[in-house]
């Protein structure tokens, strides 16, 4: 079992390690410091990609802004009030892992009737993280529900018996019991973001100009990515590049998540 185990995680970071190097080999040329601050030109065959790392950033952080909260009311409402309904639990449940895998491009078709025309707002950094929030909201809320169904049923009913209120057990107990899984969550949303392509092509758009807010069209990394490699002749060698910057970022969020979690175990531990 163990030698099975250690066998698939060689074979996935060897399959990692070699996808690095393959897009550092071919793009690791045009890595400057410019790049990752200059602006884009000529389609994107020279200049650098700050105003696409700024477009990333806006629709990243505002998606998982609008998808927090959805998540937080849908875990609660599966553990907290629905305890003692389980048919409507597991159908609440079903329904976040169904929106889960529903397709990329359903889902932008939806947000791009919805906030693009009907509301009005066009293709915009809103619209594609209005949208994008719509798949994040699902994978946050099925991690916070793993992190609370974890924390003891036992560590509730005791602190009930002793005279806290269940809003005071649930703040100040459940919740920091259960604040890894919830960071987890948080990252793993983050981390998909960061990679959406299909959502924000039909909502925020390909333009790479700086955005002056947030009602404006505007391309994140991947996007950026997948406009070079299949739209843009001769971008070849820069798509690779954007790609290494795409992968730094998503490193940089994996290591965040490993960086907090046994952090947020020693202040619990200590509490």
């Amino acid at each position: 079992m163990k030698f099975a185990v250690f066998s698939s995680a060689a074979f996935v970071f060897v399959l990692f390690a070699l996808m690095l190097l393959d897009i550092l080999v071919r793009g690791g040329a045009e890595l400057t410091p410019q790049y990752f601050t200059g602006a884009v030109s000529d389609g994107g065959r020279s200049g650098g990609i700050g105003p696409v790392v700024v477009s990333t950033l806006l629709v990243v952080l505002m998606a998982t802004a609008f998808a927090l909260p959805l998540a937080v009311a849908g875990a609660l409402l599966c553990t907290e009030l629905l305890v003692h309904r389980p048919a409507s639990r597991q159908l609440v449940r079903r329904s976040f892992e169904i929106l889960v895998s529903a397709p990329s491009v359903a889902v932008g078709l939806i947000g791009w009737s919805l906030f693009g025309q009907v509301f009005g707002f066009g293709f915009s950094l809103f619209s594609g993280a209005a949208t994008l929030a719509f798949m994040l909201a699902p994978l946050m809320a099925l991690a916070f529900l793993n992190g609370l169904e974890a924390v003891p049923q036992a560590l509730r009913s005791q602190s009930l018996a002793l005279g806290l209120t269940r809003w005071d057990t649930l703040v100040y107990l459940v919740l920091p019991a259960a604040r890894p899984a919830l960071v987890a969550g948080v990252m793993l949303a983050v981390g998909r973001a960061l990679a959406e392509t299909a959502v924000l092509v039909l909502t925020s758009g390909v333009t790479t100009r700086m955005p002056e807010d947030i009602f404006d069209p505007g391309a994140t990394l991947a996007v950026h990515v997948y406009n070079l490699a299949h739209n843009v002749p001769g971008g070849e060698s820069r798509a690779y590049a954007a790609a290494f910057a795409l992968v730094v970022v998503n490193i940089g969020v994996q290591l965040l998540l490993t960086r907090w979690k046994p952090r947020l175990a020693n202040q619990e531990a200590t509490s």
